[in-house]
């Protein structure tokens, strides 16, 4: 039976948010009849790190089960076509917060960068209108401070009860709750060990189909479920204890694809579509989903709007207001038919043997039938310098180097048993193909028909039939590129090649802990 969980269409989706649609919809008239909300509404973020669509259980997979998305998708509104600005955990951060597209960001736009100060973040802007404004856990990072005080997210708090319980008396506000999961390492086995059935994980076929990817994927699915399960469940139990969750703004998301071959660190699919449903019980009708084109980026102008505060001219992102705020579901703003993404560099170094830190620049345009995507350095590795850095020119691989180093080769792959499996057997017959396409070189140009397609496996960028979709495409993202001022669509973008990889100070602190 065919199972595409890439591309959800409208009536799967309407399963997952509609599969309680009576109660949700006298939720909502029972909501109606209370006091209409006065005041500035409430926000809570609560974002996970490497969660990405489609693993949820409302979105039809059959082994993660996610309560928590489940019931903010049912009790708002869910977007089926939401990708992050970059599929690498600091420039997509960077993006959410500012309101702009990475390459405008300086060292804002590589992994392990800092937001320079010069660049407005929406909680100083909310804290700056009368907001209380905190964190806890992952807030921008990995990456440096550089000239802030404090993580561009917030003041740091321990728990989101403790934040609760500081706020002065009736001042709205506004918590990151940025979760360290289901971020890398895992511990080997958990998921199964946690009753997951690996006989029953659907295997994308951009991976291989072994026991030791389904028990991986498993190990994934447990730490997914324990961001749903106890830290967003735990901070919503917390604010209905406050008596205001419908006076809330509350996101559920995650920063960048899923951490496999091919997902993270990627511009395809599984690298940027993103999870993302957003509940507010005093404005939004709940049970709706929206098949706009958005960005996580366009959450900062959404933030700033609903709080009534100013959108800087600089943001790039537009507000989401008209989709939270129609009473429709589908295609609200005709004008949002496509996304764009991008990347620079997401390891800190390539190898120790190239004269400066180099990424693998990429920009991609995403609309309903086609992903165009224009590689500006094909002769680099998209999934990092092959050799190791430990030996510079050799390539020291081994079961334990791959599973627990993720510099020991191909460095933008995290370290797990699905890279070693996928590393160790990339010469096997059968699996060199599939293995080129996740660790060889790549074209100038990519373009994948969704239609056919939905999982990216055959570029068609060179074939005839598509010449005509490729010019319009380019020309689409080339002149957004240019309209935003990319470097790369102006002088070639080298400044963006030789920013520093690391400042000293460290605004990413804190382990993941069970």
């Amino acid at each position: 039976m065919k199972h595409c969980m890439k591309k959800i269409n409208l009536a799967l989706t309407a399963l997952c948010i509609f599969g309680s649609a009576l109660s949700a919809g006298l939720l909502h008239a029972a909501e109606s009849d209370k006091p209409a909300t006065t005041g500035k509404p409430n926000i809570l973020f609560l974002f996970a790190d490497d969660w990405a669509w489609p693993h949820a259980s409302c979105l039809g997979d059959p082994v993660v089960k996610t309560p928590t998305f489940d019931r903010m998708a049912k009790e708002g509104v869910m977007f089926v076509n939401a990708h992050s600005a970059a599929p690498s955990c600091s420039p997509s951060r960077a993006a959410i917060l500012t309101g702009q597209w990475p390459w405008r960001l300086s060292e804002g736009a590589n992994l392990s960068g800092w937001l320079p100060a010069r660049f407005d973040v929406y909680p100083d802007l909310l804290e700056k209108s009368g907001y209380f404004v905190g964190k806890m856990g992952k807030g921008y990072g990995p990456g440096g401070l550089g000239d802030r005080t404090q993580n561009p997210a917030g003041k740091e708090f321990k728990t989101f009860e403790k934040f609760l319980r500081e706020r002065p008396k009736g001042q709205p506000f506004c918590f990151w709750l940025g979760s360290h999961h289901p971020h890398r390492a895992y511990k080997l086995g958990s998921g199964v060990q946690s009753g997951m059935n690996p006989g029953k994980v659907v295997v994308p076929p951009y991976l291989p189909d072994t026991p030791e990817v389904r028990s991986d994927i498993c190990d994934y699915y447990y730490n997914v479920q324990y961001y749903d399960q106890t830290e967003c469940a735990e901070a919503i139990a917390a604010l209905e204890r406050t008596g205001e969750l419908d006076n809330t703004i509350i996101v559920m998301s995650g920063d960048n694809g899923w951490p496999f071959p091919r997902g993270k660190a990627t511009n395809y699919d599984t690298g940027t579509h993103q999870t993302l449903a957003i509940r507010w019980g005093a404005k939004v009708k709940p049970g709706r989903t929206v098949t706009d084109f958005v960005s996580l980026s366009d959450l900062a102008p959404t933030f700033l709007e609903a709080a009534g505060v100013p959108i800087p001219k600089t943001m790039t992102a537009r507000s989401l207001m008209p989709q939270l705020l129609s009473q429709a579901s589908g295609q609200v703003d005709p004008t949002r038919d496509h996304v764009l993404t991008c990347m620079e560099r997401h390891t800190d170094r390539r190898s120790e043997n190239e004269p400066h830190i180099e990424g693998y620049p990429r920009r991609t345009i995403f609309t309903k039938d086609f992903h165009y995507i224009r590689n500006f350095h094909p002769d680099r590795w998209m999934a990092g310098d092959p050799r190791g850095f430990e030996v510079p020119g050799a390539t020291p691989f081994s079961w334990q180097d791959l599973i627990k180093g993720t510099r020991s080769g191909f460095s933008d792959i995290d370290a797990s048993p699905t890279k070693a499996w996928v590393v160790l057997h990339r010469g096997d017959e059968k699996i060199k193909p599939l293995a080129d396409v996740i660790l060889g070189h790549h074209p100038a140009r990519e373009l994948y028909d969704l239609r056919k397609d939905p999982y990216e496996l055959t570029n068609v960028a060179e074939d005839p039939a598509y010449a005509g979709d490729v010019r319009m495409l380019d020309q689409r993202l080339m002149t957004e590129l240019k309209v935003t001022a990319d470097p790369r669509a102006q002088a070639g973008g080298v400044e963006l090649d030789t920013l520093p990889d690391k400042d000293k100070t460290d605004s990413h602190k804190g382990k993941k802990k069970r």
